[in-house]
This record gives structure tokens, C-alpha cells and sequence, in this order.
């Protein structure tokens, strides 16, 4: 008994001397991109607090019952973060003159699709992937007969039901430019079986650089139909 008390000492000892050897060595050099992502949880933390206190967790069995006011205070989140968004994106073109056309193309866009992007590489994980789908396209149905239609709706009900004007330049070939990048999406989806393979991403994602770029290209040269061909101004 004696000697196993004396055995489980030594191993003691020799742990303990093994860890203070450790506890002397300096701490790793944190890199740049470690540091960069303290600074980006460091901004984050205000909002992760508020929308912890505000949003019922969904992952908690107890609280699932509570998800019409999940779903209700999650909208109202969202509808802040985009208020925020336009407000950013005015403040820009108020200070650096930057086109309202071209931010609502990079800023805005960017900005209101993040949640989607977010929510369609959670389903796809979990192997839903007819819901990711379903996600994207319906993202869009809701912007054009709901984003819209609700505005829209209330400025009319103020002007008593009568028609009312609106500046818009360069509806065209948006329109056209949404087609464009949505055909390749049906096109893919149609030829290869009902399904999107790995490579449709790559694909998808160079349209819309392609896209981006484009617009970018109208917006600084002024012709709508930038790169194919434009009028010159006459002198």
C-alpha cells in the first residue's frame, strides 16, 4: 500500500513538473486574421445581446411554443438592420457622391441578402436542399409583390386611390438584367435533372460578378447599354 501511495506521488509530482515546464513557455503570436475576428466579435457583441434577449431561442424545446414572437421579433430585426442599410448607403452618396443606382446594386443588395445566403447554407447542411432553393426564389417573389406592393399600397391609400408620379430611370434594362441572370438558374436546373451540381455555384456566382460588373459599367459611363454600344452626345 505503501509504495502505491509512493508511485501515485511520483506521478503527481511529475505531472505537476511537466505542466509548470508548459506554463513557462510563452503564449502562441496571434495572427492577423485571429485578431481581425476579435475585432469583428467585439462589434458584434452589442447585437448578438440585444437579439439574445429580445428573440426566443428556437433550440430550446421549452421555448419553442413562443415561436409566432420569434418569427414577429426576428422581422422587426431585420427590418432595422435594412432601415440601417439605406441610411448608410444615402449617407455615402450624400458624402462621396456615389451613385444611389450603384450602392443599392453592392451595399444594399449585399447588405439585405446576407440573412438569405445565411439561412440557405444552414438548410443546405442539414441536407434540405429543396428548401435552400425554395429559400432563394422565394426571397425574391417576396421582395417584388410584397417589398413592393406594401410601399406602394400605403403611398396610394394616401393620395386617395389616385395615380402619382414617380421618378424611375433605367427600369429596362434592369429588368432585362434580371431575366438574364435568372435564365441560367432555370437552364441548370432543367438540364441537369431537377438538381443543381457542385460546378452551379462557381457558375452562379461568375454571372453575378459578370452582372455587378456590368452595372457598375452603366452606371459610371452613363449608357445604359454599357459595354455593347452608346450614342455620342452631339455636339
Amino acid at each position: 500500500e505503501v509504495e502505491i501511495i509512493s508511485h501515485w506521488v511520483d506521478a503527481v509530482r511529475e505531472r505537476l513538473t511537466e505542466q509548470r515546464r508548459r506554463s513557462l513557455d510563452a503564449p502562441p503570436a496571434k495572427h492577423v486574421v485571429g485578431l481581425l475576428f476579435e475585432w469583428v466579435e467585439w462589434c458584434q457583441f452589442p447585437v448578438k445581446f440585444f437579439v439574445a434577449r429580445t428573440v426566443p431561442d428556437m433550440d430550446d424545446p421549452k421555448l419553442q411554443h413562443l415561436y409566432p414572437i420569434a418569427f414577429f421579433a426576428s422581422m422587426v430585426w431585420l427590418a432595422l438592420f435594412a432601415y440601417s442599410v439605406v441610411e448608410v448607403c444615402e449617407g455615402i452618396h450624400r458624402d462621396f457622391g456615389i451613385s444611389i443606382t450603384a450602392l443599392g446594386f453592392t451595399v444594399a443588395a449585399a447588405g439585405t441578402s446576407f440573412p438569405n445566403v445565411f439561412s440557405g447554407m444552414c438548410v443546405a447542411r442539414r441536407g434540405k436542399t429543396s428548401m435552400a432553393i425554395a429559400n432563394a426564389l422565394g426571397a425574391n417573389v417576396q421582395n417584388v409583390f410584397l417589398a413592393l406592393a406594401i410601399p406602394w399600397a400605403v403611398q396610394s391609400a394616401l393620395y386617395g386611390g389616385m395615380a402619382f408620379s414617380m421618378v424611375v430611370e433605367g427600369l429596362l434594362p434592369a429588368v432585362v438584367a434580371c431575366y438574364v441572370t435568372l435564365a441560367p438558374v432555370v437552364v441548370v436546373y432543367v438540364v441537369c435533372a431537377q438538381s443543381m451540381p457542385r460546378w452551379s455555384g462557381s457558375l452562379f456566382l461568375s454571372i453575378y460578378f459578370i452582372y455587378l460588373t456590368v452595372t457598375l459599367g452603366q452606371q459610371a459611363s452613363g449608357c445604359p447599354m454599357w459595354p455593347v454600344s452608346c450614342a455620342a452626345p452631339s455636339p
